[in-house]
């Protein structure tokens, strides 16, 4: 994984982390579904980046 995208991480798991800490009412459950659902996208994004270089490491 990238550095931004492990600093992005970082940031959006510290804001779930104070979200829920704030409990889970109304805004604040829509903010943790939206930092949930960035934080995924990144994941998803690092994996299909890993796998394009591991297989155009293999065609070498």
């Amino acid at each position: 994984m990238d550095k931004y995208l492990l600093v992005m991480m970082a940031l959006l798991i510290l804001g779930m982390v104070f979200t829920a800490t704030k409990g889970l009412d109304g805004q604040n459950l829509v903010i943790f579904y939206a930092q949930l659902a960035g934080a995924l996208v990144i994941i998803a994004y690092s994996t299909i980046k890993d796998r394009k270089n591991i297989k155009s490491q293999k065609r070498k």
